[in-house]
């Protein structure tokens, strides 16, 4: 028996071999046991297991009788390993268009006859003519004299191992530099076994031991670090080409459980913290960070914010669903369009039809909009009609500035008088330019005497803050203004028309005044002036 000798260090790393490939299978096949290359893994686990079991128990056997039994034991995993490694190559590499039914089902037939034939040997001896006692062993050790049968049986495992080898390193210069540790782990994984068989075969191991279970020992961490750490079970990045990487929309490739499976370079621009890292593990969080809701907040969304550091752009964000020939859903792609240029010209349409391109306030059409809105529901109410009044003012002396200072003075003059205007006004006032120096406020819910009151206040306001020249001078600025309030039955076109009067009497009054119209049509005052 072995225990208790210097190979006990050796067995227990057989047994660790195995542990570590069950925990392995029953990971993938409880995460990702929906994609043909994780139902590939989860085969090879169990199957390793299998094999790597049967080999420790066959190194701590007593007897003749036993050794043979964990022979078989070992047979029921081990011919289906290289098939199932070339297979699991193939997947990693995207070659799996090439893997017809009747070929994945073929490449599987000939283990299954070694595996009879194991079964079977003591009747035929096809596969071993003989299992011999080697007395001298330090314990007990077998020899198996090769039958027929075992030297096509290895034949084949080297035909698919080495095949494996060459598929990884045809394709190596196609891989994406982020996808590297998984095609190194994939390649170990079979060049390692690869050296250990020729080593055995050779008889060049310590005692004859086998030394392909304790090369597993090694080559299963490697897997599971990769499994847990990179993603190995979530990609298949072949399945890729020039298009993908150079196409200049970002494209996400998920699993089912919106785990990340793959990226192009321009998905990594829409989110730099996409890196070999991130694969394997929830896109969620990443998302956060650029969008104000998750993913799928976003999956109805035609545009959506996005920021990027400081700067903001707008994306419209496309979901699909993968799916296998057979129609099962496999995973998610989705594609980030870069639409920000398109949402800012409609924004900025949408501006020029609603406000007015100098000064930002609203312009007449959409002030007219608005104020038959407010004038028609301020004289629907049940309990009488609710106050509502417009004033109209103009920039007193407006060519003058113009014609001394420069357009471009004239320009600033009026931005200057809007500020000053929004800085005082209530924020369900209506503010507008009317046209050239001439704007209008809708004031609803202000009786007379506070639509007075407040047009006296701007009044004050644009008259007390001259505008800053360029030159350090100061320029005096006023305005004059009209008011209409108003009465049962009276439509926009009225009002404002009653203000205009207004206002011409105020010009006519010596202007920076204001003037109500009054029931009659004549303007009262109620503002003096400078």
């Amino acid at each position: 028996m072995l225990l208790g000798t210097p190979y006990s260090a050796i067995l227990t790393m057989i047994v660790t071999a195995g542990v570590i490939n069950i925990i392995m299978g029953i990971y993938v096949l409880t995460n990702r046991s929906n994609q043909s290359m994780s139902r590939m893994f989860v085969a090879h686990c169990f199957l390793s297991a299998i094999y790597i079991f049967g080999s420790a128990l066959e190194l701590s056997a007593d007897s003749l009788g036993e050794v043979k039994l964990w022979i078989k034991a070992q047979y029921l995993g081990m011919p289906f390993l290289p098939p199932i490694n070339l297979l699991l190559v193939m997947y990693f590499l995207g070659m799996d268009r090439f893997l017809k039914s009747f070929l994945r089902v073929g490449l599987f037939a000939l283990p299954a006859v070694t595996m009879v034939l194991v079964m079977s040997n003591e009747a035929h001896h096809l596969y071993y003519r003989d299992i011999v006692v080697n007395t001298g062993a330090a314990f007990l050790k077998v020899d198996l004299i090769a039958g027929p049968w075992y030297i096509i049986a290895g034949a084949y495992t080297f035909g698919c191992m080495i095949g494996g080898v060459v598929l990884l390193l045809l394709y190596w210069g196609r891989m994406k530099a982020s996808y590297r540790i998984q095609h190194i782990t994939m390649l170990t994984g079979l060049v390692l076994p690869l050296i250990g068989d020729f080593l055995y075969l050779g008889n060049l191991t310590p005692d004859g031991i086998d030394p392909i279970p304790v090369i597993m020992a090694l080559t299963s961490a490697m897997y599971m670090w990769a499994l847990a750490s990179r993603g190995l079970m979530n990609v298949a990045p072949i399945a890729r080409d020039n298009l993908f990487e150079s196409m200049s929309d970002g494209v996400l490739v998920l699993d089912m459980n919106n785990r990340l499976v793959d990226f192009n370079p321009a998905a990594a621009a829409v989110m730099p913290e996409l890196t070999s890292f991130a694969f394997g593990r929830s896109i969620e969080p990443l998302w956060r960070l650029h969008s104000d809701g998750g993913l799928m907040d976003s999956a109805d969304m035609k545009e959506t914010l996005w920021r990027i550091g400081e700067q903001t752009y707008y994306y419209d964000i496309r979901f699909s669903v993968v799916r296998k020939k057979g129609g099962q859903e496999t995973g998610k792609l989705i594609v980030l369009i870069d639409v920000s240029e398109w949402v800012r010209l409609q924004q900025r349409l949408h501006e020029l039809a609603f406000r007015d391109g100098l000064t930002g306030i609203w312009n007449r059409t959409h002030f007219m909009q608005l104020s038959e809105q407010l004038l028609l529901a301020s004289a629907a109410e049940q309990d009488g009609e609710q106050p509502f009044a417009l004033l109209l003012f103009d920039i007193d002396h407006f060519k003058r500035i113009n014609d001394t200072h420069g357009h471009d003075i004239g320009d600033r003059a009026l931005i200057h008088v809007v500020g000053v205007c929004q800085a005082t006004l209530r924020d369900e006032d209506v503010f507008a330019r009317y046209g050239g120096e001439e704007f209008v406020i809708a004031m609803p819910g202000l009786p007379p005497a506070g639509v007075e009151a407040a047009a006296e206040r701007l009044r004050q306001e644009i008259a007390s803050r001259p505008m800053a020249l360029p030159s350090g001078e100061r320029l005096a600025i006023t305005a004059s203004f009209g008011i209409a309030a108003a009465s049962d039955g009276i439509g926009l076109k009225q009002l404002l028309k009653a203000a205009d009067t207004a206002l011409y009497e105020a010009k006519h009054a010596g202007r920076n005044t204001v003037r109500t119209a009054a029931a009659a049509g004549t303007a009262a005052l109620v503002g003096g002036r400078v």
